[in-house]
């Protein structure tokens, strides 16, 4: 069962965002549950959605409304898709996508758009499966010192 997470879920999504962020470079001791609660469930700028089957969380897809000024549109931005490795070939990411797209259309977005990294050919498959283009764009971010010059700069 697909459904909008709830402020119980917030231990198991931050196991689940834990395991998705446990990579070099990343931080995923930062993520807590307390953090989870206030930044994802209680944000209502954010749709985030879980995949429950017999009592558990067997993943989750995070977004946001996303505006797109080249086409004049509203759309969302996926910012994360996690399904927990037992959980997966069950076609929950399809179905997770797939209620994110429908929530998005409920509030007038016409696309979700999102990245994947580099190198991650599982994800590139599946992404490429469940018929996504690839967007001719390169991806930036800004963070750390440089965030916090530029901001001073402003």
């Amino acid at each position: 069962m697909i459904r909008r997470a709830e402020g119980r879920d917030a231990a198991a999504l931050a196991a689940l965002l834990r395991a998705l962020n446990n990579e070099p470079g990343l931080h995923p001791e930062r993520i807590t549950a307390q953090r989870i609660s206030r930044d994802l469930i209680a944000d209502a700028r954010v749709t985030l959605l879980v995949a429950e089957g017999e009592g558990l969380l067997q993943g989750f897809v995070s977004g946001h409304p996303f505006y797109d000024s080249g086409a004049s549109r509203w759309g969302g931005i996926m910012n994360d898709l996690y399904v927990a490795q037992e959980a997966r070939r069950q076609g929950l990411g399809r179905a997770l996508v797939a209620a994110l797209a429908a929530a998005t259309a409920e509030d007038g977005g016409e696309f979700l758009w999102w990245d994947a990294d580099e190198g991650d050919e599982l994800a590139l498959a599946f992404h490429r499966g469940i018929g996504a283009g690839e967007a001719r764009t390169h991806s930036f971010i800004l963070e750390g010192a440089a965030f916090a010059a530029l901001t001073e700069a402003a």
